[in-house]
């Protein structure tokens, strides 16, 4: 499960989404009125499927896309890694299978009865009255015919890191271009190569965790990125957007970023008289500040972002969009990692 949050369509929705965009996609072969179904006689053309998926929201579409790269770029990544299997293999001048014989068994871990513990709690809901030790060798054989695939896995990523250099993926992920506002807070230079927007919440709390690894980004590539941040507060933290509007008041003192950062580390503690608090504590102008938050003088621009944000499909936080591909929830850090190597080999 994605660690974002969420303020997302129903469940039906979205599998209806995902069900009319795939059709749309993969449908590349047929087009106009080329009939894919009928009913009772009547056709169904392709155009008919077309307006279905140009009727989906923003959102729909946005994860739709994003699903359907993603398991073309599982699979992308897969054909590399039997490629470079064979490459192995034929520099060791032996087959396929006598390489995997040999390289497989000490990829292949052992299970373990922790693991088959940690299994068994988490799924211990499906199993009813079963206790572990009846369970035990159901899923010690689940694991272990999972075992192969993983160590094949395994050899593919170690071989693929060790052959960085001459892989270079083209597969293009779907981009949107992402509308960036003069008065929106900004670090780094806009020549910089890589830019990042994130849509966020300052009461949430993977949006904390994301902010953790941009930190860590920015130090790791300097003036490789330029990074945009925009409010997208949910309605289901009721602090959030005040504290959004404190944001912006803050930044006309100069000081967003020290007051972003205080906000993410005072989650929790985020209503109106914790915000006016945290301003003097880092040496803002209090009347200025108060006066500026009082006024609900920054509403209009958060409002602003909601809708933006939603205009690219965004409906939970963090939202972010890297050269415009996005990435949903508090990615690790080497996701975003693979991501940016990729932009800069463009």
């Amino acid at each position: 499960m994605r660690a974002m949050c969420n303020y997302q369509l129903p469940q039906l929705a979205w599998v209806l989404a995902v069900w009319v965009g795939v059709v749309s996609l993969v449908g590349a072969q047929q087009q106009g009125d080329d009939v894919v179904a009928r009913v009772g006689g009547a056709p169904i053309t392709f155009d008919d499927v077309e307006e279905a998926w140009r009727r989906n929201d923003a959102s729909s579409r946005l994860r739709m896309l994003q699903e359907l790269y993603e398991t073309r770029r599982r699979a992308l990544d897969v054909i590399v890694g039997e490629r470079l299997i064979e490459q192995e293999a034929e520099a060791r001048g032996v087959t396929r299978a006598e390489l995997l014989e040999v390289e497989l068994p000490s990829r292949t871990l052992p299970i373990t009865d922790e693991e088959l513990a940690r299994i068994y709690e988490r799924n211990k809901a499906q199993f009813g009255d079963r206790t572990l030790e009846q369970m035990a060798p159901e899923i010690r054989a689940f694991v272990g015919r999972q075992r192969p695939m993983q160590a094949l896995h395994a050899y593919m990523n170690e071989l693929r890191r060790a052959a960085a250099e001459d892989v270079t993926v083209f597969l293009e992920p779907p981009r949107q271009r992402i509308e960036v506002l003069e008065e929106d807070p900004v670090r780094g230079s806009s020549d910089a190569p890589i830019e990042i927007v994130e849509f966020s919440d300052f009461d949430c709390p993977y949006c904390k965790r994301a902010t953790d690894t941009l930190a860590r980004l920015l130090v790791d590539y300097g003036d490789q990125i330029r990074f945009v941040y925009k409010d997208y507060p949910l309605p289901s933290h009721p602090n959030a957007f005040k504290a959004a509007e404190a944001g912006n008041c803050a930044n006309d003192q100069g000081k967003f970023w020290a007051f972003h950062d205080k906000l993410f580390e005072s989650q929790g503690a985020l209503d109106v008289g914790s915000l006016k608090e945290y301003a003097v504590e880092l040496g803002l102008d209090a009347n200025t500040f108060t006066t500026c938050l009082d006024s609900g003088r920054y509403a209009s621009q958060v409002e602003r972002d909601l809708e933006i944000g939603a205009g690219y499909g965004v409906t939970s936080t963090p939202t972010l969009f890297v050269n415009g591909r996005a990435i949903l929830g508090a990615a690790p850090y080497e996701s975003f990692v693979e991501i940016i190597r990729e932009e800069l080999a463009r």
